[in-house]
């Protein structure tokens, strides 16, 4: 079925309309509220970052979005921090794991943007180096205080926890920790990473997160991102075994998220890709 919006009207009637609505209830004239999108590889999180900011663009309000993943360190700085962890797993992926955003960057930009202040926004192009990425020369202007800013990421909010909690949360959700992390011993080098994260979350004032219903889902969905990049750029992408590998190394900490993260409003997602319930 061919649509041109992104989602059915039932998604829009009875999710979407609504969560506009409690996003709205955000908004102070004089300030900038920050909407923090979470969800897993895949699940749709750009899809309705996008849709958030033309709905409220039509209503008049000023809205900026973009992902922590423009944020990536450089293609060498990952190279070198993988060097740096031969043997850990976490770091043998191109991109994703606390250590691998510029989180001064980060920070800096999300306090210019909270005061109005005018901000160059970083682009990270995925399809470089044949889906390892690297740092794009472009940039985008942000001029003047924007009633909204919408960032989207799948490690938005996630919390410090203890090695117990991480073990308890895997084997809930059927996730083979330990063919990750054999001895338990390198996702405590990720939480490691992930403590300067912390403050990043404060600057959050209203948190959204897309839960899919199923942990496979993930991998399929992002199979399908980066076939639709390919296409999109002309340039080769990750390969589906490398696709499997990159989605795996990530679901630890996602359903640390799924688990721990206190949003103000979960979406559920179906195997379909529809949103089909908000709580």
């Amino acid at each position: 079925m061919s649509r041109r919006s992104p989602y059915f009207p039932q998604e829009v009637s009875a999710i979407l309309s609504p969560l506009l609505k409690s996003i709205e209830q955000e908004y102070r004239k004089g300030k900038t509220a920050i909407i923090g999108l979470q969800g897993g590889q895949g699940t749709g999180k750009t899809t309705l970052a996008r849709f958030l900011q033309q709905q409220l663009q039509k209503k008049g309000y000023l809205v900026i979005t973009f992902s922590i993943d423009d944020f990536y360190t450089s293609a060498p700085a990952r190279k070198k921090l993988a060097r740096e962890y031969p043997h850990n797993l976490f770091y043998q992926i191109s991109r994703g794991l606390p250590g691998t955003h510029r989180v001064h960057l980060l920070k800096r930009t999300l306090q210019h943007l909270k005061r109005g202040q005018a901000v160059q926004l970083p682009v990270f192009d995925k399809s470089r180096y044949r889906g390892f990425g690297d740092i794009d020369k472009r940039t985008i202007p942000v001029t003047g205080r924007q009633d909204f800013i919408i960032m989207e990421g799948w490690c938005l909010g996630m919390p410090l926890v203890s090695s117990q909690e991480l073990v308890r949360i895997c084997r809930k959700n059927k996730i083979k920790l330990r063919e990750l992390d054999p001895h338990l011993q390198h996702h405590k080098i990720v939480f490691n990473y992930l403590k300067p994260y912390q403050p990043l979350w404060k600057f959050i004032d209203y948190f959204i997160m897309l839960k899919p219903d199923s942990v496979d889902s993930h991998r399929r969905w992002r199979v399908q991102q980066e076939r639709a990049m390919e296409k999109k750029n002309g340039r080769q992408g990750m390969t589906n075994r490398e696709i499997a590998r990159f989605v795996r190394t990530y679901l630890p900490f996602t359903y640390v998220c799924y688990e721990k993260v206190k949003a103000d409003r979960t979406l559920l997602v179906n195997k379909r890709h529809q949103i089909y319930r908000i709580k």
